[in-house]
């Protein structure tokens, strides 16, 4: 049942506007790989395999909300690095690595950089 705390957030989350939707889609990514190699140094599977099931998810939002049809150049190089993402926290799971993880992290966060520039300089 969605309380009306609850109901408000997803409401005020909704309204903004899509680029800062985007950083913050950017920033529960990070948080849910951070968590994922949290829980993988303590060696709570689940809890990992919970984390990097979030993260997939939100990689593959990533991917769908691409538009190849605008031509833009990046389009095809951001849908490369969301799979490549993809399958390293894929591999991150069944090998149970860190190391994966944290290249995961890597290229996510370098976009995320990129893109607070980007959403910086519209202001």
């Amino acid at each position: 049942m969605t309380t009306a705390y609850q109901a408000y957030q997803q409401d005020s989350v909704m309204a903004l506007p899509a680029e800062q939707l985007l950083l913050r889609i950017y920033d529960a990514l990070l948080r849910r790989i951070e968590e994922a190699r949290r829980a993988l140094n303590s060696r709570d599977r689940a809890r990992a395999g919970v984390a990097i099931s979030k993260s997939l998810e939100i990689v593959s939002a990533l991917r769908e909300a691409l538009e190849p049809t605008t031509g833009a150049p990046c389009v095809p190089k951001l849908d490369q690095l969301y799979r490549t993402v993809s399958t390293w926290l894929v591999e991150a799971n069944i090998q149970q690595s860190p190391q994966l993880l944290d290249s995961s992290r890597r290229v996510i966060g370098t976009l995320k950089e990129g893109w607070d520039a980007a959403v910086l300089s519209l202001r």
